[in-house]
């Protein structure tokens, strides 16, 4: 009797895009100085990338190759380490500066 070996088959219902935003959940942001955030690789913590809001555009930028060299290409691409400077400037507002009553005022 022969044992055949089960292969996993993976299941992606992910976009790249999408797999990307999950995977920068492991990734660790901290503020620059003097300006603009560093975030630190996935795979080697020491390894760091800084990101910064371009004048022009208007869109954030990082140094990794991943952007370098496909964020250029593509309008609107984001490497995992733009969506975690993202999440990151998203709670940071909604733990510091968000008023629902200065909303709420604004729309009345």
């Amino acid at each position: 009797m022969t044992m055949k070996k089960k292969m996993a088959v993976k299941v992606s219902n992910f976009t790249p895009a999408e797999e990307r935003a999950a995977r920068s959940e492991r990734i660790e942001v901290n503020e620059a100085e003097p300006y603009g955030w560093i975030a630190r690789s996935e795979s080697a913590t020491e390894q760091g990338y800084h990101l910064f809001r371009e004048p022009r555009t208007k869109r954030l930028s990082c140094t990794c190759a991943d952007f370098v060299f496909r964020g250029n290409a593509e309008p609107g691409y984001e490497c995992k380490h733009v969506s975690a400077v993202l999440k990151y400037i998203g709670r940071r507002y909604l733990a510091e500066e968000y008023d629902p009553q200065r909303q709420r005022a604004q729309a009345a």
